[in-house]
């Protein structure tokens, strides 16, 4: 059995991702590795500027990536709305929730 690796994700071409804490960690690399594999992804975070230095971070990596940033903080419920609301009016489906 071949090991799995971030190799292993296949294509993500047309799927979208929303991340919470993508900004570092865990959820950081998930959002490289969706954007590598060809996701869009969103980095919903608390700290706008962090959030944006990541998505600077994964262009530099992946050129083409299509990554957003949304404003969450999820110690918030009216956050949490605000976000909800705002991706919903959107009208994209949304093929992957990483809530790191």
């Amino acid at each position: 059995m071949t090991p799995w690796t971030a190799a292993s994700i296949p294509s993500q071409r047309g799927k979208l991702a929303y991340i919470t804490g993508g900004n570092s960690g865990v959820g950081f690399y998930a959002a490289l590795e969706l954007a590598r594999a060809g996701a869009s992804v969103i980095l919903a975070c608390r700290n706008h500027a962090k959030a944006e230095a990541a998505r600077d971070r994964i262009l530099a990596e992946v050129s083409a990536a299509k990554v957003e940033v949304a404003d969450l903080n999820l110690g918030s419920l009216a956050s949490v709305r605000g976000a909800a609301q705002h991706f919903l009016a959107t009208g994209r489906p949304l093929d992957l929730l990483i809530n790191n």
